[in-house]
This record gives structure tokens, sequence and C-alpha cells, in this order.
């Protein structure tokens, strides 16, 4: 067996998206059991299910009914499907089994609008939503004018906080990241900084750092360097882990669509890239199986790199 099986066995996933999406026409590469078969059959201890329009919490208890093998969690993010920042969302998931709260994603506001690939995909499917007006005057801040965090925000970490949930960024900017980080800190809550180094995020890495030195984790997915998507340089990310510190950092999928692998083969692919890319074993093990397991507040499983 290769080290990136051995690798990917004991994983956690912490971001890939089900189906459907946004449409059925947007065509998964496999169906969520399907998904949920691989990632067994691969070994991994489990995956969080995310979609950027509706919460996943009863997949998520499906998949884990038929796969019992696993551990696959729910999610929300709050995008104006589900009330945008509205603390009853997050609450109705919490009490749902949800493990992940992300903030706005396609729907969060930078100045100057940034354009999404989401909101591009959505756009000849979508009658009833303006893309433009959605990554513009419609788009969501999590920050009042003056730069503070709206009121509203620290609501939703209290929740959070009840619930023992994790606060994943989304799309917001990394200078509000920040803003967030310091105040889910403050609160006992915990943080991750989802696709730093992809283009709808796009930190730098002093920002990186200021919020690993606040506790949260820095996210990389793998699906930004596909062609279908960014075609990111996956030695930009490996350069991101050595300056941060691979003990801040989790490494996930972000998989889904049809052109893609599923996801369990997208984190194969990303384990064998970090390691090819002189990243150690031992720090690719800490970024699959502790530090996501920190990230969502579980008990870490006994076991190492090979």
């Amino acid at each position: 067996m290769k080290v990136e099986d051995v690798l990917l066995q004991g994983a956690l996933d912490l971001h890939a998206h089900g189906h459907p999406e946004f449409t059925v026409r947007r065509r998964p590469r496999v169906s969520n059991v399907e998904w949920a078969r691989l990632a067994a059959a691969a070994g991994m201890r489990g995956f969080v299910m995310k979609s950027h329009v509706w919460p996943t919490v009863q997949v998520a208890a499906t998949l884990a009914g038929l796969s019992p093998e696993l551990e696959v969690f729910g999610s929300i993010t709050l995008n104006p499907p589900v009330g945008g920042l509205s603390p009853t969302a997050v609450e109705f998931a919490g009490q749902m089994g949800a493990k992940v709260v992300w903030m706005p994603t396609w729907s969060a506001r930078h100045v100057p609008p940034k354009s999404s690939i989401t909101l591009e995909r959505m756009r000849p499917l979508m009658s009833t939503l303006d893309p433009d007006r959605a990554a513009g005057q419609d788009a969501i801040s999590i920050l009042a004018d003056d730069g503070s965090l709206r009121p509203v925000v620290g609501e939703i970490l209290a929740v959070c906080r009840a619930y023992d949930l994790t606060v994943a960024s989304g799309h917001l900017p990394p200078a509000a990241s920040i803003v967030l980080a310091r105040a889910a800190h403050e609160a006992g809550v915990r943080f991750v900084l989802t696709h730093a180094c992809s283009g709808s995020v796009d930190a730098s890495i002093e920002q990186q750092q200021e919020i690993a030195g606040l506790g949260g984790f820095i996210e990389h997915v793998f699906i930004s360097c596909m062609p279908m998507h960014q075609r990111g340089d996956p030695r930009k990310i490996a350069a991101a882990i050595e300056a941060v510190g691979p003990e801040h950092c989790v490494l996930a999928s972000d998989a889904g669509e049809s052109w893609n692998p599923p996801a369990p083969e997208v984190l194969r692919m990303f384990i064998a890239s970090m390691l090819a890319l002189g990243l150690s074993e031992d720090a690719v093990y800490l970024m699959t199986h502790e530090n996501p397991a920190r990230a969502l507040g579980l008990p870490e499983r006994p076991g190492s790199a090979t």
C-alpha cells in the first residue's frame, strides 16, 4: 500500500460538497451514498458535508446510519436561502446535529465586489437571483460601518458556543475573518479560516499567521488546484503551510462536481502532492487526522504517520 493511501486511513475531510448543491442539473461524480462507501473503503474516519444553499444535517444523519463505521457531520452556510446571518437558523442546525457553521460564501461582501465561481454557475439557472446584486448591494457583511463586528454575529457565536459548533469563515474577506477569529477566540468558539489560499479568500501569510496565533486553524483545499476551478499551484499551499506551521493547518478536499474525482480521491491526491513537495509524513498526518479532530472538538484517535 502506498504511503498516501496509508495516510488517508483515519483521515477527516472537513470540507466537501454533497448532491444536489444548488441544482440537480449540476451532476456529482458520485452519489452521496457512493461517497460514503468510498470513504469507508479507504478507511477514512469521516467527513463534513457542506452546501452553499441548504443545511446538510439530515443527509449527514442518513449517511451515518448507512455507514456506521464513518463519522459524518452536517453543517450550515449562512447565505440568503437560510436567512443569512440568522442565529435562529444556526440554533436549528445545532439542534439537528450540525458540527460546522460557515459564514457567507457566494453572498459575502467584498469591496470592490469579487467574482464568485458559484454565482457564475448559478447565473444561467436561477431566474430569481441577480448575481450582480448578490455580489454587490445585496452582499452580506459581518462588520458594521466602523469595522466592528455586527451584534448579530456575536449572537451567532453565542449559539455556536452553546451547541459546540465550529465556525468557518466561508468566503469572507481576510480582514473580516481576522475580526471574527478574535471574537471567536474571546467567545471560546473553534475557528477555521476556509481555503486560505484560494482565489475566493487569498489571505496573506501574515493574515494566516495572525489567525493561527488566535488559535484558529488554517484550512487548505485541493479543489482550488483543479483545472475547472482556479488552477492554483500546490507549491503555494505547501509554502503557506511551511510559513504558518502544519500544527495550525488542515487539509481538505472541497470536492463535489462531476468533473473532479470523488472527495476521498481528491484528498488522497492532496496528501500525495504535499508529500511530493517535501512535507513530512508526520506533518501530513497532523493536518489530516489530529488537527481536523481538534477543529471539530472531537477526541483524537490513537495512531501515527507511517
